[in-house]
């Protein structure tokens, strides 16, 4: 990055510049150029003065005329005469009322003394009437004469600035620091406004659910996070075109294998039930059955992966409807309770004669609970309990079903994926039911509600 384009550059210049400037206020408001405000130095003028009286020395009176009227051409706000040996006023320009037109010569001794100025009494009087006086004798001879260069003092640099006394200046200092802030509040409203811009371009997410790339104006240290900022998002887009390309391979993978594996599970389904028609030993037949249960669990699993296929891509058809639950429930346990039976579990139901009614889409109630017995028969076995009971917690009905078993902690023998789980949370998800887990070394608690 350029450094001239860096805001901390900006910011130092601005500041370089301030300090600069308002020390230079002064001589740019008396400066004779902008301000056609001239101003005589009045040691040039005195060192110019005696100068020039010294060079005059033995001269005639039109050559001393002729040289001041030269000299108030150079300094026209200023008054100039000159007093010749004989005690008569010569003024270069028009005569002052003040000015007598005869001297003796201790006039002129009083008026040289008289005349004499002093910087610090007049800064400390602060008058601004104060006529600044410069005399000299011809030659360095008071017989040739003296004389007499006068200037107000104002139009001196030898005035003091002062902001309540000067009021043109004032105003001129004010101004200046005006323009100064102005711009200093210029540059921050710029910074704050494009940081402003940044935080609502980063909280303002498209359709993708990732925020629009911002456009990059000037290339510093603002720029720069704005780069940043939208090389985060082309990384992010990137990301979420990879995620839903690796989504739709494994979903078309899950189908595709679902779709292989139904067609040997019915062959191996159907020679099973031949062969079970011939009799057998008991061991045979034994074997047999294990090989059925096995095949059945098989195509459950592959109903719940194409389910959960379906239900993550969000094209599980669902049909929403008052349903009563309890009804659902008892439909579910008479399919189930010869399974449990047969596996020697301690069956205990506790529902009351009465209706439930609850918006849910009935299949997909049914496959929550299925698929929630079925994790009982896999991983709680050897608790030899079921119990589905119906109770009132914090105001909510509840469906709690608990086994017996090991708990979540302890793994079991025939711990899977977890597909049918994951099934039943998001199909809970999707009805706006509550599900809950409660798990110890004795047993699991699963406990469904409607949300409040």
């Amino acid at each position: 990055m350029n450094i001239l384009q860096s805001l901390m550059t900006r910011y130092l210049i601005l500041i370089l510049f301030a300090l600069v400037l308002i020390p230079l206020i002064p001589a740019i408001y008396y400066s004779p150029i902008l301000f056609d405000k001239e101003l005589y130095n009045p040691e040039e003028i005195e060192e110019i003065w005696k100068q020039e009286a010294a060079e005059l020395d033995g001269h005639k009176e039109e050559v001393i005329h002729h040289r001041l009227q030269s000299i108030k051409k150079k300094y026209p706000k200023a008054e100039i005469f000159w007093i010749n040996g004989r005690g008569d006023s010569r003024f270069i320009g028009n005569q002052s009322s003040v000015i007598p037109a005869n001297w003796t010569f201790i006039d002129s001794l009083v008026f040289m003394e008289e005349s004499k100025f002093h910087v610090d009494t007049f800064l400390q009087n602060k008058d601004p009437q104060k006529i600044y006086t410069i005399t000299a004798l011809i030659g360095n001879d008071p017989r040739q004469g003296v004389m007499v260069f006068q200037v107000p003092i104002t139009d001196t640099n030898l005035g003091s600035i002062s902001l309540y006394e000067d009021f043109p200046f004032m105003i001129f200092f004010i101004s200046i620091s005006g323009a100064f802030l102005l711009i200093s509040w210029f540059f921050f409203f710029n910074i704050r406004k494009r940081l402003v811009k940044l935080q609502m371009a980063m909280s303002k997410t498209g359709d993708e659910g990732i925020p629009d790339k911002v456009r990059i104006r000037k290339v510093d240290e603002i720029g720069r996070l704005e780069g940043a900022f939208n090389k985060m998002i082309n990384q992010l887009k990137s990301s979420r075109e990879r995620e839903k390309e690796e989504e739709n391979l494994r979903k078309q993978l899950i189908a595709n294998i679902s779709h292989d594996l139904r067609t040997p599970l019915t062959v191996m389904r159907q020679h099973v039930y031949s062969v079970k028609k011939f009799q057998g030993s008991s061991v045979e037949i034994e074997s047999l059955q294990i090989v059925e249960n096995k095949l059945d669990d098989m195509d459950k699993m592959i109903n719940n992966l194409l389910s959960y296929n379906l239900l993550s891509a969000g094209k599980h058809p669902i049909d929403m409807r008052d349903t009563d639950i309890l009804d659902e429930v008892r439909k579910v346990i008479a399919e189930w309770y010869p399974i449990f039976e047969q596996l020697s579990f301690e069956i205990d139901i506790d529902l009351p004669e009465k209706s439930l009614i609850w918006k849910v889409d009935p299949i997909w109630f049914k496959s929550i609970l299925d698929n929630l017995l079925q994790n009982v028969i896999r991983h709680a076995r050897t608790g030899r309990y079921i119990g589905i009971k119906l109770v009132e917690q914090n105001g909510s009905t509840v469906i709690v079903i608990k086994d017996k078993g090991a708990g979540l902690e302890n793994e079991s023998e025939d711990k899977g994926a977890g597909i049918g789980l994951s099934i039943v949370s998001l199909m809970v998800k999707e009805m706006n039911l509550e599900w809950e887990i409660s798990t110890s070394t004795e047993g699991i608690s699963h406990y469904l509600s409607m949300k409040s």
